[in-house]
């Protein structure tokens, strides 16, 4: 905003300079107007040209709109010079009537054919939003009302939409009235000699024209989100969608995939992958409207998801769309951020739509056989959830310290530790041998060093549990959210255990939890209730139930390097991340790529925090290495 009023002013300036100089050359000229013989000669001269003259300047009129860069004013001018202030105006209105009949009537004829010859692809995609929108009426109203508007381009845009001729040409010719009746004054005034009357109206027309240049694309971006607003294209919010958004005030509902790549990736390949891919998931180029809790299309595209050379650590995704992507240039590699909300998907179906992104970047014109589903009903059919284990309901009053203090920081921090691949390998076939998955391992690590860390006995940890496992969705697409929660497993962990008698804890009280579909609860009276309860108290229950400790752990599991790669460049490190903590929350996140697996946590705090999260993740790692290395 600072550098549009800084250009403004500038322009102004250079206005105004250019007013005095122009003056200070004509100020003779400006003296014969004053001369009523003068005057006398114009009008001889003008009634002489006959109807010749008006079909010139009819014509300059006509070629000026069809001709879309030239300049209209001077003809305006020229008009009033010619032919009075009404005169003029009366000639420019016939002109662009005609010249506006023509264009909207070839537009409507060739359609996108025509605006794709005339004017740069990239160019008519900025418009794309007008072209469906279901206000077309009142935003060409305004854009040609408003000075500084591309007014002739919009012509040829508007042919293509559903707007009538007669009620474009309607709406078009009372909108410049203003601007051609200021233009027309200026050359009559001139004409009578009245010089002063014209530089006047001439300055105050300028700086108003100057300001709606300045303001151009800020006019433009208001009217493309908010023409759309009242009966934009809209979709349902599931329940589990509440659950992400309720807590955004704590915890800002985004996920992050991290890519250093060897070579550079085809940003316009990319862009047509996504424009690809929001055919499956249109949500992607959505907002979400918080009030409503409904994705809505507000005319975002291919190009606002895509970012170069910016830092990716927060949007508004009530006005971003659910995806963005940065990527940072460097010498022969580039770094490449992906963003996507957590309201659209969860972890799971984060690794979906990078695996269809990679596939229709890769094979462009690829036929992906599915479409997604989002619905999380069928997971809950013949699911009955049982009653807690021993160990949740002794722990029910047992609260866990948080790993950090209360700050006022804001700096923001991606720490990171990786275990290589040989570690990594000998950490997932000892577990095997021990009858484990690798998810009990790391919560097993984790949940040790939290006891030692803050001398406590009995830690309590919340598990997600990816709900597509138990239901039959191999053949479908489901970026959405279908992840419940283990709520509170509850480990006792005593100065003499050992990791292996802690792991044997955490994989009985994990089996007993799913074999009880603990990660359930709560889900299905939520998603029976959730269209029936005002939303601002189903926000309050939400809350209330879905409660965000200060300790908390998620598994995004297995990036597969077979399915998410780019055939034009190598993927050497990439892991995914979960939204930045407030102070004091800590999360502990791990994913896997090509058998590196990576411990993250992404916080906002002060330096403090970024020494706290550095030492937990490398206490975590020394645990799970400590442990392979045990006979």
């Amino acid at each position: 905003m600072k550098k549009t009023y800084k250009r403004i002013i500038l322009y102004c300036l250079v206005f105004v300079g250019l007013v005095i100089s122009i003056t200070a050359i004509l100020f003779p000229h400006f003296q014969k107007l004053s001369d009523p013989v003068c005057q006398a000669e114009i009008r001889e001269w003008v009634n002489r040209m006959g109807i010749m003259g008006v079909i010139a300047v009819l014509g300059l009129q006509i070629l000026q709109i069809i001709i879309a860069f030239i300049p209209g004013e001077p003809v305006e001018i020229l008009s009033g010079a010619l032919y009075g202030t009404v005169g003029g105006l009366l000639l420019c209105l016939i002109g662009c009537l005609i010249a506006s009949s023509l264009i909207f009537s070839l537009s409507k004829h060739f359609g996108k054919k025509l605006l794709y010859a005339l004017f740069s692809k990239e160019k008519v995609q900025s418009w794309k939003w007008l072209q469906d929108s279901k206000k077309c009426t009142m935003v060409t109203f305004i854009l040609f009302f408003i000075p500084g508007t591309p007014k002739d381009m919009l012509t040829y845009i508007v042919g293509v939409t559903d707007m009538s001729i007669n009620k474009f040409l309607l709406i078009s010719s009372l909108a410049r009235i203003p601007s051609v009746l200021s233009s027309t004054m200026i050359g009559a005034t001139m004409r009578r000699g009245d010089w002063e009357i014209s530089i006047i109206v001439f300055f105050i027309t300028g700086i108003i024209g100057i300001t709606g240049i300045g303001f151009n694309e800020k006019i433009i971006d208001f009217c493309r989100r908010h023409s759309n607003r009242e009966n934009c294209t809209e979709t349902d919010y599931q329940c589990m969608d509440l659950v992400e958004a309720a807590h955004r005030h704590k915890i800002y509902p985004l996920m992050y995939c991290h890519i250093e790549i060897k070579g550079q990736l085809d940003i316009n390949r990319l862009k047509t992958a996504i424009q690809q891919a929001s055919h499956y998931v249109p949500e992607i180029l959505y907002t979400y409207n918080f009030r409503l809790g409904k994705f809505t299309d507000i005319g975002l595209t291919k190009d606002d998801v895509v970012l170069q050379e910016k830092t990716l650590l927060d949007w508004d995704l009530s006005v971003k769309p659910q995806v963005q992507i940065n990527i940072s240039r460097q010498e022969k590699q580039d770094i490449v951020t992906i963003g996507m909300s957590h309201i659209l998907t969860d972890g799971e179906g984060f690794l979906q739509f990078l695996y269809l992104l990679s596939l229709l970047y890769n094979e462009p014109y690829a036929d992906f056989p599915y479409s997604n589903y989002r619905a999380i009903t069928p997971f809950l059919e013949n699911i009955h959830v049982q009653k807690q284990t021993e160990q949740t309901r002794q722990g029910k009053r047992t609260k866990i310290p948080p790993l950090r203090n209360f700050s006022s920081g804001t700096d923001y921090f991606c720490i990171v530790s990786k275990i290589s691949r040989e570690d990594f390998l000998l950490l997932h076939a000892k577990a095997k041998r021990n009858h484990s998955t690798l998810n009990d391992v790391f919560m097993t690590a984790y949940s040790r060093v939290i006891a030692r860390t803050k001398d406590i006995d009995t830690v309590i940890l919340p598990c997600p549990a990816d709900l597509r496992r138990f239901g039959h969705v191999t053949d479908k697409l489901t970026v959405a959210n279908l992840t419940g929660i283990y709520r509170r497993i509850v480990i006792e962990i005593k100065p003499q255990h050992t990791f292996l008698e802690t792991l044997s804890q955490v994989h009985i009280e994990m089996e007993l939890q799913k074999s009880r579909y603990r990660c359930y609860a709560g889900i299905k009276l939520l998603n029976s209730t959730f269209h029936k309860i005002p939303r601002k108290l189903l926000q309050q229950i939400i809350k209330a139930n879905y409660r965000i400790l200060p300790v908390s752990y998620t598994n995004i599991g297995r990036i597969n390097h077979q399915k998410f790669r780019f055939n034009d460049c190598i993927i050497e490190n990439c892991y995914i991340t979960g939204t930045y903590r407030l102070p004091p929350d800590f999360q502990l996140s791990i994913s896997t790529f090509q058998d590196v697996c990576t411990l993250n946590c992404t916080l906002i705090g002060q330096p403090e925090d970024e020494r706290i999260g550095q030492y937990i993740l490398e206490q975590v790692k020394k645990e799970l290495l400590d442990w392979v290395q045990t006979k």
